[in-house]
């Protein structure tokens, strides 16, 4: 190579290392500050503790700061997320504050979905925070239900999640999430008949899913069948029909579900 293109070849080489060595100086940066947060989060959930204002503001300076200096970090969006959806665990929000928080959980979860569309916990969050904003009726709320159950078939405690959030709003469900609503429940019971504590020890309130799934749910029908809920007529017609199926009657908005899983 002439000596007169060598030296810009160096250079151009030597330009490309330094940025390669700041961009990982700033992930790494990242992670430090992310990490700190998340385990810190980690550890309060686990013991069952409710965040502090300082605690909460302490963590989102944290992951504001890691997702400035990785804006692509999926974990990151994800954990902002559960920060917002953590504030709709009040119980003395007023509408204004329910709109606010949730809708900055959503975006985050979103974005993180933008990044890994496939991540099952995101869904299932993000169908969360819009069962706490009581928008059950929207598409967002509805896809995220099937989007939950299809790409996370192997997560016991999301299932469950699912089949909650989905039976404690199944009137204003399409059928394609009253499907996954179904498929959730029906999957709980293959685990364990007694493991899906909205719905176990109450007949009456198993009486409308009994009707809904028919022969097409099989641990459905076995557990229909154990409680006696057998020969009654199978409804026809689309999944949402009213009064179809009454699981949870009440808001689950004040429960250890809430904090769920978000990596």
């Amino acid at each position: 190579m002439p000596r007169s293109l060598r030296r810009p070849t160096i250079a151009a080489l030597l330009l490309v290392l330094g940025y390669a060595l700041s961009v990982a100086a700033r992930t790494g940066l990242a992670d430090v500050y992310a990490e700190e947060a998340k385990t810190y989060l980690q550890m309060k959930r686990e013991a069952d503790e409710v965040l502090s204002r300082d605690e909460w503001q302490a963590l989102y300076g944290s992951l504001t700061r890691a997702l400035a200096l990785a804006p692509g970090d999926p974990d990151n969006l994800s954990e902002l997320g559960r920060l917002h959806r953590i504030l709709l665990e009040a119980d003395d929000l007023d509408a204004g504050e329910i709109s606010r928080y949730g809708d900055a959980g959503v975006r985050y979860y979103q974005a993180a979905l933008a990044l890994r569309p496939t991540w099952p916990w995101d869904w299932g969050n993000l169908a969360l925070v819009k069962y706490q904003q009581y928008q059950d009726t929207s598409g967002v709320y509805q896809d995220a239900l099937v989007r939950a159950v299809e790409f996370g078939p192997r997560e016991p405690s999301l299932q469950d999640r699912v089949a909650e959030l989905g039976a404690s709003s199944w009137r204003a469900l399409n059928p394609a999430a009253a499907r996954a609503v179904l498929t959730a429940a029906d999957r709980a019971l293959e685990r364990d008949a007694q493991s899906f504590s909205g719905m176990s020890d109450a007949k009456e309130r198993w009486r409308p899913l009994c009707i809904r799934a028919g022969n097409s749910f099989a641990h459905i029908k076995r557990h229909c069948e154990a409680l006696g809920l057998t020969g009654i007529a199978v409804l026809r017609g689309p999944l949402t029909e009213p009064d179809v199926l009454t699981i949870v009657s009440k808001p689950i908005r004040k429960t250890r579900l809430h904090w769920g899983r978000s990596s």
